[in-house]
């Protein structure tokens, strides 16, 4: 009798085992999806984008400028919520206070494939289209309740605070309706700008970080990220790619290229996919060795790959990095031959001579969301067969690399030339406990 209990007890202890490798396997099969949330010293963090999330913010009319938004742009957010809602994301859609009604809004989006009923409407007085950046941050307490970071703003340090205040104080009005309570600080962060790995560590670029805040040390930056964001470690990347820099005056960035970024954003150029693995964007030696832009980009995203290299988690075990086409400029930019009466003559340009546009492009610029990523494309009829190939060497990495999600491809180039793209454009919201 006791015999043939030991062997019963044994049984059942392969049993379990087997169960909880399974199980294992399993989870770390969904990419962190349901991953439990490292909450910061002060008892609350920003959770990483591959968490379980309620819903995603989108802004659908946004004229900051003077200009109105076009139905091509319009297009991008629709096909973004296409694909959030064909994995049963609720969507966020901030409409302009005397704006586009919602019924002229649902209009347009009959052509895809959306749910009206997945679809919240709010309507705000100054909405921009980069929510990421003036929108709500959305942190989650050690009790599972929502809050929300409120950085300054100084529209990517080429304006005063004064003047840019109003945008982001928009944040203000949406945790008041949400009854979300505000985290502020004196202190220049976007969104964009900071990646987080679910467990304590963020990366930031240090040219960023102390061209928003002059005068602060970067001690100090550090300790009030931190703060802010609920984490623990902070990893800095030395420069930002020239490819993504904003002159206040509009004169070039480097020789005769004009940009168009969001001056130093790091979801440009490298991102978290979980815990321990970062994607990290990678210029092609043609590229490199075709214009003095993406030879200098080369070599600071270059530094990039060095500093990760070296840098490790909060329990000091190094990341794996993984490398990910980025779009040859020449592919994409807007050439351009000055002529009089061109903003160009200004900066030394003659008539005759070419100057180039360059818009944000980039495979990193993703979203991670319930089930899916939206990425960018960027062959289209009449494109390089090239373009084609990194369109789809970047959706093959993301698909390793996200095994348990769909990739969504969409064209972003509308949005790439207001500086930004689909991560920019979107917010998620975390699942908080009710």
């Amino acid at each position: 009798m006791k015999k043939n209990y030991w062997c019963n007890f044994k049984m059942f202890f392969v049993v379990l085992s087997v169960f909880l490798i399974s199980f294992s396997s399993s989870a770390s099969a969904n990419n962190g999806e349901n991953n439990k949330l490292i909450i910061g010293n002060n008892g609350y963090s920003f959770p990483a984008e591959w968490e379980k999330q309620s819903a995603v913010w989108l802004v659908w009319e946004w004229n900051e400028f003077g200009e109105t938004t076009t139905d091509e742009q319009h297009k991008v957010t629709a096909q973004i919520i296409e694909a959030l809602h064909a994995h049963n994301v609720k969507v966020e859609l901030i409409l302009k206070t005397g704006g586009d009604s919602k019924e002229k809004v649902l209009t347009f989006l009959r052509a895809y494939n959306v749910d009206p009923k997945k679809i919240n409407f709010r309507e705000y007085e100054r909405p921009y289209a980069f929510i990421r950046d003036f929108g709500p941050l959305f942190l989650k307490n050690n009790e599972g309740k929502a809050m929300i970071a409120d950085f300054a703003f100084d529209f990517y340090g080429t304006w005063d605070r004064e003047t840019a205040q109003p945008i982001a104080d928009v944040r203000k009005a949406m945790a008041q309706e949400l009854n979300i309570p505000l985290l502020s600080s004196d202190f220049v962060a976007e969104g964009g700008g900071i990646e987080v790995n679910g467990e304590g560590v963020m990366m930031t670029y240090k040219d960023t970080a102390l061209q928003r805040n002059p005068g602060k040390t970067l001690q100090e930056i550090e300790k009030e990220y931190l703060r802010v964001y609920g984490q623990k470690k902070i990893i800095w990347l030395e420069r930002s790619p020239l490819s993504d820099k904003l002159t206040p005056d509009g004169s070039p960035i480097i020789d005769n290229f004009f940009g168009n970024g969001a001056n130093g954003h790091v979801d440009e150029v490298a991102r978290f996919v979980d815990p321990h693995t970062v994607l990290v964007a990678k210029i092609s030696e043609e590229a490199r060795n075709s214009n003095n832009l993406e030879k200098e980009d080369y070599e600071r995203i270059e530094e990039v790959v060095q500093t990760l290299k070296r840098s490790t988690d909060v329990n000091g075990k190094p990341f794996k990095i993984i490398r990910v086409p980025f779009p040859d400029l020449e592919l994409v930019w807007n050439e351009h031959t000055v002529q009089e009466g061109d903003i160009y003559p200004q900066f030394g340009f003659k008539p005759g001579e070419k100057v180039y546009q360059i818009p944000a492009v980039s495979y990193l610029n993703f979203l991670i969301s319930n089930g899916v990523v939206i990425s960018a494309k960027y062959w289209e009829p009449g494109k390089p067969e090239q373009l084609k190939q990194l369109d789809e060497q970047s959706k093959a990495i993301l698909q390793r690399a996200f095994p348990g999600r769909e990739i969504v491809q969409i064209n972003p180039i509308e949005i790439n030339w207001w500086g930004g793209g689909i991560h920019c454009i979107t917010q998620q919201q975390p699942v908080y406990t009710p």
